[in-house]
């Protein structure tokens, strides 16, 4: 299963008790997450409850309406309103939800309506990134600010798929781009054939770099080198880790030659970005 959220397990948090510092409006009650949810819902809900089923395949039912969809999508469960759903054999689901007290301000920000009870989601890539992003937050949601921030990145995930309901639908090559990408995202550390990687996409390698350049305004080895270091300076801040072993960790045997192509793309060496960030911490 090659997702930006492999290695997830299933998982719910409940914060809606937890201190906010820095209040958006909209806090979160709860999130949860399901890598193979196999389970149907039949319920009248009484929160406000966005799905996103960032894969397989299933059905979901709103009144006498009904939508038969493969992933990514999402729908929504809306306080006194009953409602069915569920996948065909299972599917990656997030959920958020939160208190019904909220529905007014949720819908003040257009962020829900009982017109569109369900969108689908043409951009898979960019959803993946914002769940993991939200995803991972979940993970240090007792220190300082995080259930702040886990606020703001749920509006968000919220945001990114009704952005990509509102784009048009990408074509077949365009979401080839978009799976090598989210490939790419998630093999970085790792040796890249980009010809191969094309190929297996159904792209053959001039199409690939032209449809790729076109997207992306960037060349592909770059992207993947800025991959690279934007993990290492996360390393270098948040890790004790020396630069060699930091080198081999984002994908370079020769640590020298990280040392160089970090000064090239970052603009400093790595031990004067480790230095900056410990004297302004």
């Amino acid at each position: 299963m090659d997702k930006i959220t492999r290695g997830i397990e299933t998982r719910y948090r409940d914060i809606r008790s937890a201190v906010r510092h820095f209040p958006s409006g909209l806090p979160v009650r709860a999130i949860g997450y399901f890598p193979a949810k196999r389970d149907w819902v039949r319920r009248t809900f009484q929160r406000v409850s966005f799905m996103f089923v960032l894969r397989g395949d299933g059905e979901y039912r709103w009144g006498e309406r009904r939508w038969t969809f493969e992933g990514p999508c999402a729908f929504v469960g809306y306080p006194g309103v009953y409602v069915e759903y569920g996948p065909t054999e299972e599917w990656e689901e997030l959920y958020i939800n939160y208190v019904p007290e909220l529905s007014a301000a949720i819908e003040t920000r257009r962020l829900l309506s009982r017109e569109r009870p369900f969108w689908p989601i043409h951009d898979a890539g960019a959803i993946r990134r914002r769940a993991a992003e939200l995803l991972d937050a979940l993970n240090d949601v007792d220190s300082f600010g995080c259930v702040d921030r886990i606020d703001r990145l749920s509006e968000g995930v919220i945001l990114e798929s009704l952005i990509s309901a509102a784009s048009p639908p990408l074509g077949e090559r365009d979401r080839a781009i978009m799976a090598i990408r989210a490939h790419l995202e998630q093999h970085y550390r790792e040796a890249v054939d980009f010809d191969q990687l094309a190929l297996a996409n159904g792209l053959s390698p001039s199409d690939f770099r032209r449809k790729w350049g076109a997207l992306m305004r960037v060349a592909p080895g770059r992207f993947v080198t800025q991959l690279r270091m934007r993990e290492a300076c996360r390393l270098l801040v948040e890790t004790d880790k020396t630069i060699r072993e930091i080198a081999a960790t984002v994908g370079y045997s020769d640590p020298l030659y990280f040392s160089r192509r970090f000064r090239q793309i970052v603009g400093e060496t790595a031990t004067s970005y480790r230095g900056m960030s410990l004297r302004t911490s």
